[in-house]
């Protein structure tokens, strides 16, 4: 067997059965395990009753996005949620497609599921207490005062206002793109981190080689809620420029990518 010298950056199938807790089917899970100072679970909701019961505070930023789990319609959330934020258990409702942005120290939950038509994806993405740390000495933490205290502005009775984002969303916004994508990449949700949320079909690919002077996650996934396992698709992926051997997955930081395309179903990018 040839050894791959990038083979430890792709984790392949990395889904696991959730039993308890959250009431989903399939979860995808990244534990910081490279020590980049980030956490990242996919879930797949697919039951009425789903719902996070406890009043949760972190040391890290969180975001919770609710997406629908039609790919060609991410806007339509087919469900009704409710999430209370703060002390004073200020309670926002989510009919579409959202993004809840948590600093640390801010109270917040439970999430309760109010109505519920078809399945949707919950995706929990979270900095680690050091990630944190380290944001505060570059001097990244805008606007936190405000998000994590509620804001002196009251918006619609709610002082919580500015946690709760719609979007940036760009509808087809690159050629193999359907429908209508997730693209914050100037820091919109104040966590630090950036979000891409895509739905891709035949025809796609990224012809530009690139590295980053930080880690990127490239996460694969079916667009079918009820098997994410199934991608549906078949992706050819090169590291660095004299790689010649094809992979799937992603690549951490300064190390560069060729073209990657995709062919056969839908799938999604993120």
């Amino acid at each position: 067997m040839v050894e791959r010298k990038y083979e430890q950056n792709v984790i392949r199938e990395p889904f696991k059965k959730v039993t308890q807790g959250n009431n989903s089917e399939t979860i995808f899970s990244y534990d910081n395990r490279d020590n980049i100072g980030v956490t990242y679970e996919y879930h797949c909701i697919n039951k009425a009753g789903w719902s996070i019961s406890e009043n949760l505070i972190h040391d890290g930023w969180e975001l919770l996005c609710f997406l629908g789990g039609n790919p060609g319609n991410i806007l339509d959330l087919g469900a009704t949620a409710g999430i209370c934020l703060g002390n004073e258990n200020e309670e926002h409702i989510i009919t579409g497609a959202t993004v809840v942005s948590i600093p640390p120290g801010l109270q917040h939950g439970p999430v309760i599921l109010k109505e519920y038509t078809r399945p949707f994806v919950f995706l929990r993405i979270s900095t680690t207490k050091e990630y944190e740390a380290k944001k505060a000495a570059n001097g990244q933490d805008m606007q936190l005062k405000a998000m994590r205290e509620g804001s002196p502005v009251i918006n619609n009775s709610k002082k919580y206002w500015m946690n709760i984002i719609q979007g940036p969303f760009y509808r087809e916004r690159e050629p193999g793109y359907m429908g209508t994508s997730i693209s914050a990449i100037h820091n919109e949700y104040r966590s630090g981190t950036t979000l891409g949320y895509h739905c891709i079909y035949p025809g796609y690919s990224a012809p530009i080689t690139h590295s980053h002077n930080h880690h990127e996650l490239l996460c694969f996934l079916g667009g079918n809620t009820e098997n994410v396992n199934d991608l549906g698709a078949e992706v050819c992926m090169f590291r660095s420029k004299t790689d010649s051997i094809p992979e799937q997955g992603g690549h951490c930081s300064g190390r560069k990518r060729t073209p990657y395309r995709s062919k056969a179903d839908t799938l999604w990018l993120m």
